[in-house]
């Protein structure tokens, strides 16, 4: 079965686009390409996959970043559209073994280079009246709001409106406004050279890890510190690196610790469209010994510029109004010497079902390119959230880091009453 959309060529892939394309294309190991994904887990049947197929193809139309592919060989890079072969594209597996294993497989198979870069998988066998739908995609293509697009409009019913994740439109910002963030955000761009040690350099190679927390617990402990969610995954995120440092790596136990964190910039009129609309924007979070909770308290300090009302419209009018700047930043950005943890946060607001069968967890996969020592993705949705961790594994014992985030955000939650704010 194969469908092509309808809708028109989109703009031109940006300089984000291009560096996961490259990412992917030379990767040191098949486990840093710029992969990513989402997992819904849900409760029912498994689905009846012919079934399944026609309901992808009934919404393709609505989806370019699904029949789009990005042609950056000859010539100018362009998005060429492309007919998915939804046999090819959209499959079922028995999970035979541990599903957390099968899904890190699907992460490294193959995606389709002749055709748009992504797959569906019905996964089953793992649990009684439970199953999976794995979407995996390349990042040059999908970033977090547009598969949480997909996922929205793939399990929407036939006439709900085309999810929406984008930003708010924002009124562009006074000239000082734009000047004191322009600084802000070129000044966060110098090197710190803390990953980019030639005695010991990363391996490409990653542990992919998953763990999940009470969404309650996150919403109450970010309300009782007037923090949000975000504040409270970095600082738990900057709390438990710095945990692992201490005993693994000292020198690395920096104050402040250099943190990247995905700004999304995706505005309704490019809602499912293909390629990245966002910044990854670097902030000095707290490092050093100190309790969890004194971390978030000092954390909402370092947070602030993201919270300027002058930042995303800043961001929009360099890639508007000024693309060659926009490419520079991004360049200075991604340079070796600047890489370092990546923390993200993202909310799906709406309770998705397929067919009547609730989905209970949707869990994202987020990708660890060369060059980056640890990055972490947290989806939140219904009653238990879930975070993706990426782990460089020449970080020795590194794969500890999720269980001490998790540990973190409990500590904080204990103490938000009273005590250490």
């Amino acid at each position: 079965m194969t469908v092509l959309s309808s809708v028109l060529t989109p703009p031109a892939p940006g300089p984000v686009d291009l560096l996961f394309h490259t990412a992917d294309r030379h990767a040191s190991h098949p486990e840093a390409t710029a992969r990513v994904g989402i997992v819904l887990h849900l409760t029912g049947t498994t689905p009846d996959l012919p079934r399944l197929r026609e309901r992808v193809a009934r919404r393709l139309h609505r989806l370019p970043c699904l029949t789009h592919v990005l042609d950056a060989d000859e010539g100018p890079p362009r998005w060429t559209p492309s007919a998915p072969d939804l046999d090819a594209h959209v499959t079922e597996q028995q999970v035979t073994g541990n599903l957390d294993d099968t899904v890190r497989a699907l992460l490294h198979r193959p995606l389709p280079t002749d055709a748009p870069a992504w797959r569906l998988t019905v996964l089953s066998g793992h649990a009684p009246r439970a199953y999976c739908l794995a979407l995996i995609t390349t990042h040059a293509v999908q970033d977090a709001a547009n598969l949480v697009t997909v996922a929205q409009t793939l399990l929407a019913s036939d006439d709900a409106p085309l999810a929406d994740p984008t930003v708010a439109t924002i009124p562009p910002p006074e000239p000082r406004q734009l000047l004191e963030t322009s600084a802000h955000l070129w000044r966060n761009t110098h090197p710190h050279d803390l990953w980019n040690d030639p005695d010991r350099p990363l391996s490409g190679r990653r542990h992919i890890l998953w763990e999940e927390v009470p969404t309650r617990l996150l919403r109450e402990t970010a309300q009782a510190y007037d923090a949000t969610t975000n504040d409270v995954h970095l600082a738990a995120l900057a709390h438990a690196f710095g945990r692992w440092a201490a005993e693994h790596r000292p020198d690395a136990d920096r104050n402040p610790l250099p943190v990247m964190i995905p700004v999304n910039l995706r505005a309704r009129e490019e809602t499912a469209l293909p390629g990245n609309r966002f910044f990854l924007a670097r902030l000095d979070l707290p490092g050093g010994p100190m309790t969890a909770a004194r971390r978030l308290t000092r954390t909402l300090a370092a947070t602030a510029p993201l919270r300027d009302p002058a930042h995303r419209p800043t961001l929009h009018r360099m890639i508007r109004q000024d693309p060659a700047e926009y490419a520079q930043l991004i360049a200075r950005t991604a340079a070796p010497g600047s890489l370092t943890l990546v923390g993200s946060t993202y909310r799906i607001r709406e309770r998705l079902t397929h067919l009547g069968d609730p989905v209970d967890r949707a869990a994202p996969i987020i990708c660890c390119p060369d060059g980056f020592p640890l990055t972490t993705g947290l989806f939140l949705y219904g009653d238990t959230s879930t975070a993706s961790f990426q782990i460089d594994r020449a970080l020795p014992g590194a794969e500890t880091i999720p269980r001490l985030w998790r540990r973190a955000l409990d500590d904080m939650a204990t103490c938000a009453p009273g005590g250490d704010r």
